[in-house]
């Protein structure tokens, strides 16, 4: 995999987490966590299972906001806002489950991905022809081209029960492209794919940052994927910070390897 630079300047990062803290009772999930994503940047996030890496994305993303520390996003604090209006400032994510509506064919599943951008009201229905059908056929435009960006064409009528997990995972991609975020999330987009489904990805992700100009951050236990696209990496391990920095130096870390291979809920 060739890695693309990060486009980003001198700007404030898109996203920075400092001193974030969430509990659960007596339970410490995540705790003194720091991070910055440079504009246009991959960022990796790993651990292992029960290392807190979700429940940090939840605590960014508004459904579990943090106890301690505060998030922005461009610079705005939006620490404990509610997760709809995360997405409205232009944070879309997938799930580490898939979160797919069976029973609905693969463009339905894409076009809810429109919904943050879609102003419906009794008005608007009632003058279809001049106020909602030009948004209806724009909102269109916008998934047709994402279906073409990810070669999901020949599939876009099939029921998303049917398909592969790969394409599952693509398609849960494309809904989140089709939210035109600057700041995607990405929570184990790789889980469950065989090899080549994995290069499949890893590409889509490089080309919605270099064609798109989004950041990313990615969560994936995959350290070839980490270390192929990622720009910086961080590394938790019972909530905690462990390492963070360049990809390879971070994989190499003795409190990492110890925390995959010799801790107790290691993989």
């Amino acid at each position: 995999m060739t890695k693309v630079k990060p486009t980003g300047g001198a700007e404030a990062p898109v996203l920075e987490c400092i001193g974030v803290e969430r509990r659960f009772g007596g339970l410490v999930a995540v705790t003194g966590v720091d991070l910055a994503i440079q504009r246009g940047e991959i960022f990796g996030l790993v651990g292992p299972n029960g290392s807190g890496k979700t429940t940090l994305t939840n605590a960014i993303t508004g459904f579990y906001p943090p106890n301690v520390g505060r998030i922005k996003l461009d610079g705005k604090d939006i620490t404990g806002t509610a997760p709809h209006k995360v997405a409205g400032m232009g944070v879309a994510r997938t799930f580490q489950n898939l979160a797919l509506f069976n029973g609905m064919s693969v463009l339905d599943n894409i076009l809810l991905g429109r919904h943050i951008h879609m102003n419906p009201g009794i008005v608007r229905t009632a003058l279809y022809w001049w106020l909602a059908r030009p948004q209806e056929i724009a909102n269109r435009e916008v998934v047709e081209e994402v279906i073409d960006f990810l070669q999901l064409e020949s599939i876009r009528h099939e029921l998303v029960d049917g398909i592969p997990i790969g394409l599952k995972k693509r398609v849960e991609l494309a809904r989140a492209l089709v939210a035109e975020p600057h700041l995607l999330i990405l929570d184990e987009p790789m889980a469950g794919m065989n090899q080549e489904e994995k290069e499949y990805m890893a590409r889509f992700i490089l080309d919605a940052r270099a064609e798109r100009g989004v950041s990313v951050l990615l969560i994936e236990h995959h350290m070839d994927v980490i270390t192929g696209i990622c720009d910086k990496v961080l590394a938790l391990n019972y909530g905690e910070m462990i390492a963070t920095g360049n990809p390879q130096d971070v994989i190499k870390d003795p409190r990492v390897i110890e925390a995959y291979i010799g801790g107790s809920h290691g993989e």
